[in-house]
């Protein structure tokens, strides 16, 4: 009955509230939106991070990985949206070591053709807590992400001229997150985990000329695993997960509504984990996806995920769409 409660709160929840969280759009490195599985849960993956795209979310959540697992996405931003030609693309790959724990390498990538260039990379590591503190019951683990973050301009004849790119046309600065995951193993809410992640610690400059810092950004999520029910007595739905994030940017002064934004998302799997859907939303926008999920051999497998987002302000669009390969060895 509770886990049918829960259920319902959170789809409530999300559909009132989600939709009218006010936000402002941001400038280099201020948003991190890559990731498929994560952008069709609304961004609500904080309290979940366990696949090669974590390092994004929450960086702890790499301990929980047990198989290597490396994966590649995509996405084109706004499309039917004149003059506008987004790209983003991510790669990661995450080596579990037995008793040491999971490494992890990745980069991300904004790309505005002929304009404009952002890449982050990114090394991981992240370890479980009980592998120092047996007595310990509930499982904690925690994770760091070193990161390098490089953007620059593609001139013109128009722009070369400019005071702005008077030392260069292009700036590299460093910093690193720190996350934590906790699942508190209560026999009647074993399903659930609580993630926590700061990132851009050292809020590093990346301006030209003026001085431009990427924000500290705050996440805490809460998500709630439950191993699966019926509908209609025959659709068999397993791993049903809600999740929910809350995310604060320390940016300047201003109203706490237009730092704070709520994520929610939902993710189902079918089939024996063959399909899984996704539905999520948060201030910025609504978001649905879905899955193949196959393995094809006993330590291989595939899968293959989309994601489509569709902004709340932008008008004259058809939406985002994105997708990735997932590649299990």
């Amino acid at each position: 009955m509770f886990k049918k409660f829960l259920f319902f709160i959170l789809i409530f929840v999300g559909l009132n509230v989600a939709p009218y969280t006010p936000h402002e759009v941001y400038a280099a490195f201020k948003d991190n939106g890559w990731g498929t599985r994560s952008a069709g849960m609304g961004g609500a993956f904080c309290g979940v991070a366990d696949d090669a795209s974590s390092p994004l979310w929450n960086p702890a959540g790499l301990a929980q990985m047990k198989y290597p697992e490396a994966n590649f996405m995509y996405s084109r931003l706004y499309t039917g949206l004149d003059g506008v030609d987004l790209g983003l693309n991510y790669f990661s790959y995450v080596l579990p070591v037995r008793r040491v724990g999971s490494f992890g390498i990745s980069r991300a990538g904004l790309i505005s053709t002929d304009l404009y260039k952002e890449e982050t990379y990114t090394f991981t590591y992240a370890s479980k807590i009980n592998d120092y503190v047996p007595r310990l019951i509930p499982e904690v683990f925690m994770g760091l992400n070193l990161k390098y973050l490089n953007h620059g301009y593609t001139l013109d004849e128009y722009s070369r001229g400019d005071p702005v790119f008077a030392s260069g046309r292009s700036k590299a600065n460093f910093t690193f997150d720190i996350g934590l995951l906790v699942k508190p193993n209560i026999p009647r809410f074993s399903g659930l985990s609580i993630g926590m992640c700061v990132e851009n610690i050292t809020t590093p400059d990346v301006g030209l000329k003026n001085r431009d810092r990427v924000p500290l950004e705050a996440r805490v999520g809460i998500a709630y695993r439950m191993k699966g029910f019926k509908i209609l007595k025959r659709i068999v739905v397993r791993d049903v997960t809600p999740t929910l994030d809350f995310s604060y940017r320390f940016q300047d002064w201003g109203r706490l509504e237009d730092k704070l934004n709520i994520h929610l998302g939902l993710e189902g799997w079918f089939i024996e984990r063959l399909l899984g859907l996704r539905v999520g939303g948060n201030g910025r926008e609504v978001t649905f996806g879905f899955s193949f999920n196959k393995a094809l051999a006993r330590y291989f497998g595939i899968q293959l995920d989309y994601a489509f987002i569709f902004p709340l302000e932008i008008v004259e669009t058809y939406g985002s769409h994105r997708i990735s390969l997932t590649v299990r060895f």
